[in-house]
Order: structure tokens, then C-alpha cells, then sequence
């Protein structure tokens, strides 16, 4: 059963991470003529190489993040169409950056686009071959023979979830009745595991456990007289309807360790994709604004003595500390002031242009810096000062696990109207729900959302 389930994974996973290079090859074929690109006078082949071991590079990221090379992900809906768009949408902004960066990369901009384009429908293609060739009774399968230790319902529900895994085709051969369990099963001989010498008789390749964990230390013994049939002994494993194993086994030394509340934030796409898009964009936001930037610094300075940018030591990842810039929107005051008084509407503190600045969220540009620094991302929990973040860890519960993930310029909170002096509860709420159910496309949409909210939003002093 893991034998084929090995082999599927690994044939999809190398057709997939190929489409790059098939989608590279037929757009050069459509636009250039050829293939071969150093056959091609009218392009330099180097450009293209560099731009392929890129894109390869991105790609892998990208579909190891929405699982389009895993098939144990292959029949989950949000793994198809909308799953290949984001894959193939981030392999395209990354490969727009390489070309802002690297100006001297001439390439075709047809080349791209429409190498993207074959690159989604290759991929869409590929899955769609696999579910089809699945639940396709001609696809050539060797069947298993399976011996089941259980006879109640929820070995009964067990066979039935085991005859729908993809790629798979089994024959139960009988099932071992333990002492005391019910028989609700019907097709296929049930043995009584008290009558061990009728298993002699059996041709079975595996032996698939379906009882439940109270059962175990029951059934113990029977399972070590079923190791010596030198046969796999499988165990269907149900830790309940909140708990999944996927993803959450890991090992640290000689420990084996199962992560209870493992999040997206914690996986290495959240690492390297947006770490990635973070300084990508945070870059191209700092030269993009550089104007407004200067002006906004010369404004600070001739409205209001003091120094252009406010730093604050505020909490981010992991509860460590960092210093965060803002431009000053309010007259200098000691430390212990800024540090520990919230601000209200119409705060005397503010300058004369401070106030506007904070309505449209003009002061947090500094925080890019931040960005490229790795102390913050783009998108992420509002960062808070440590007296607060004491406080509300004292008085909320749950406050500190949001500072598992990096801390962010704008959030999920705020483009939903809890931005200033609104409820830490309900920003919380929101905050977590954000680490749970984080990705790219995510981040986009709050990207988006941030440059409207900052237009109407009313609640910012």
C-alpha cells in the first residue's frame, strides 16, 4: 500500500516540477521557431537559462505550498484550477521582479506570459490525468489482499474509506474478530481471534488494524502473533475529529514528536515565499515612493521641532523585541510617556499635519524599512509595545500566540475596521484567525483591502 502510494507521489511530483521546462520548450517553439534556443540568433540563450533555473526554482516553492505534486492532496478541492492560478500567478510576479532587478535580463515579455499561460494548463492537465486514470476500473492495478483486525462498525467504516484511496485496489480476505466485538461486517469471512490456526490457512500481502485505541492493549497479543507472518502490519490511526496526523509528525533526536497545533505559519513556504514577497515588494515600494517619502520628512521637520522618525521598541516574532520607525506625529515627550499611554481621538499630543498623517496611515512607511530588515513583514498582526503586550497577556487569553508569526504593517484586523483605539478581543480574534488560515493568496487580498480601508476608515486618532 505506502510502496504505491510512494510511487504515484513520486511520479507526479517529477512531472509536475517538469512543466517548466515543457512550457519553456513549446513557448520557444511558438515564438522563436525553435527549441534549441542557441539555434535562435535573435535572443541571447543565457538570459533564458537564467530565467528557467528561476522559474524552476520559484515553481517548486510555489506547487510544494498548494500541494499540486502531493496526490495525497490530489481529490481536496483546494488543490485544483484555483490552486494551479496561484501557483502559476506567484511564478510570474517573482519572474516580473527578476526582470525589475536584473535590467540587463532581456527576455520577451510574450515569452512570459504566455509561457505562464501553458504552465497553468499543462499543470491542470497533468492532475486531471492522474484523478481520471484513479477512478478508472481499466488502469492497470495489482490488487492487495488485505486481512482486517476489527468486525464492528468502525472496521466496516475503515474498509470502506480504504477501497476510495486513489491508485489502490484491494481485496479484504477476512476479518479477525476480537473478544467481545460485534460483527457488522459482511463481505468477507470473519474469523475468530481466538482461533488463530485459520489465519495458516489465508493468502493475505498486508494486515490493516481497525479497532479503536482503547482496543489496543486487547488486541496486543494478536498483533504480535500477526508480525510473524512477516507480513506489513498498517494501523488505521483516529485521533479524533479536531486531530489529523498530516503534516504534524516530526522527529528531533531519538524523539518522535506529534505538533498539536501546527499552522501555516510554522510550514517553510511561509518562510521562503513570504520572506521573499516581502523584500521583493518592499524594495519596490521604498524606490516607487522615494518622493513622497522626502516629502513627507521635510514636513515633519519645518511643522514641529524634533527628529523626522519616531522609534519605539515594540514585540514582534517570538516575543522578541525590535525598534520600530514611524514618522513623529506628535511633540517630543519623555519615553515612558509614548511608551505607555494609548492614543485617543483629537490627542493634544499630535502636530499640526501628525493627525492627518495618522488617518491615512502616511506615518507607518518608515516600517518598510522594517520589512527589509526581516524585523516585520508586510502583512502580519499589528506589532505592540511591551507594556501593552504585558498587560493584554495578563487580561486576554491566547494574546501571545500572536507572536508565532512576523508582525506586520498592516493585518487582517486591521482591513477589517479594527484599526486605532478599537477592541484588543476582537483584533485578537481576528489576528488568530490570520495565523490559521494564512496564504499568498491571502496576503494579497489584505494588500489590497489596506489602500481602501486607510481612504474611509474613521477609527484612526
Amino acid at each position: 500500500m505506502i510502496s504505491r502510494v510512494y510511487y504515484y507521489n513520486v511520479l507526479l511530483r517529477a512531472l509536475v516540477y517538469a512543466l517548466p521546462l515543457f512550457a519553456f520548450g513549446i513557448s520557444s517553439y511558438i515564438l522563436l521557431g525553435s527549441v534549441w534556443l542557441p539555434s535562435v540568433h535573435t535572443v541571447i540563450p543565457l538570459y533564458y537559462v537564467c530565467l528557467l533555473l528561476f522559474t524552476e526554482l520559484v515553481w517548486i516553492l510555489a506547487s510544494n505550498y498548494h500541494k499540486l505534486s502531493s496526490v495525497a492532496e490530489l481529490f481536496w478541492e483546494h488543490t485544483g484550477i484555483r490552486a494551479a492560478f496561484l501557483s502559476c500567478f506567484v511564478t510570474l510576479c517573482l519572474q516580473t521582479a527578476l526582470l525589475v532587478f536584473v535590467q540587463g535580463l532581456v527576455i520577451s515579455r510574450t515569452f512570459i506570459v504566455l509561457s505562464n499561460t501553458l504552465l497553468f494548463l499543462c499543470v491542470v492537465a497533468v492532475r486531471s490525468f492522474f484523478r481520471l486514470t484513479s477512478s478508472s476500473t481499466n488502469w492497470p492495478r495489482k490488487s492487495h489482499r488485505i486481512l482486517v483486525v476489527g468486525s464492528d462498525q468502525y472496521a466496516r467504516r475503515s474498509v470502506n474509506l480504504l477501497r476510495r484511496i486513489p491508485f489502490f485496489h484491494c481485496e479484504i480476505e477476512a476479518y479477525l474478530q476480537l473478544p467481545g466485538q460485534p460483527v457488522r461486517v459482511q463481505d468477507a469471512p470473519v474469523i475468530n481471534a481466538a482461533e488463530p490456526i485459520q489465519l495458516d490457512a489465508l493468502d493475505f500481502d498486508e494486515v490493516v488494524v481497525a479497532i479503536r485505541a482503547q482496543r489496543y492493549l486487547q488486541a496486543s497479543s494478536f498483533l504480535e502473533n500477526l508480525q510473524n507472518f512477516g507480513k506489513p502490519v498498517r494501523a488505521v490511526l483516529d485521533l479524533g475529529p479536531r486531530l489529523s496526523v498530516r503534516e504534524k509528525l516530526f522527529q528531533v533526536g531519538r524523539l518522535q514528536m506529534m505538533n498539536l497545533a501546527v499552522s501555516p505559519v510554522e510550514s517553510f513556504a511561509y518562510t521562503a515565499l513570504k520572506r521573499t514577497f516581502d523584500l521583493v515588494f518592499a524594495v519596490l515600494g521604498v524606490v516607487a515612493l522615494s518622493p513622497a517619502l522626502l516629502l513627507i520628512a521635510l514636513l515633519v521637520k519645518v511643522t514641529s521641532p524634533g527628529p523626522i522618525l519616531f522609534k519605539q521598541s515594540r514585540v514582534g516574532k517570538h516575543g522578541k523585541q525590535f525598534t520600530l520607525l514611524k514618522f513623529r506625529t506628535m511633540h517630543t515627550s519623555s519615553p515612558a510617556e509614548a511608551d505607555t499611554i494609548w492614543t485617543t481621538k483629537n490627542d493634544p499630543r499630535c502636530t499640526s499635519i501628525g493627525a492627518t498623517m495618522r488617518r491615512y496611515g502616511l506615518d507607518e512607511l518608515p516600517q518598510l524599512f522594517n520589512v527589509i530588515g526581516g524585523q516585520m513583514s508586510l502583512v502580519g498582526p499589528r506589532p505592540e509595545r511591551p507594556y501593552f503586550v504585558a498587560k493584554f497577556r495578563t487580561n486576554i487569553q491566547e494574546y501571545n500566540r500572536r507572536h508565532c508569526c512576523q508582525v506586520g504593517i498592516t493585518g487582517w484586523a486591521q482591513v477589517n475596521g479594527l484599526r486605532g483605539d478599537t477592541s484588543i478581543p476582537d483584533r485578537l480574534r481576528y489576528d488568530l484567525y490570520y495565523i490559521q488560515n494564512w496564504s499568498f493568496a491571502l496576503d494579497l487580498r489584505i494588500i489590497a483591502r489596506t489602500m481602501f480601508v486607510v481612504l474611509k476608515d474613521q477609527n484612526v486618532y
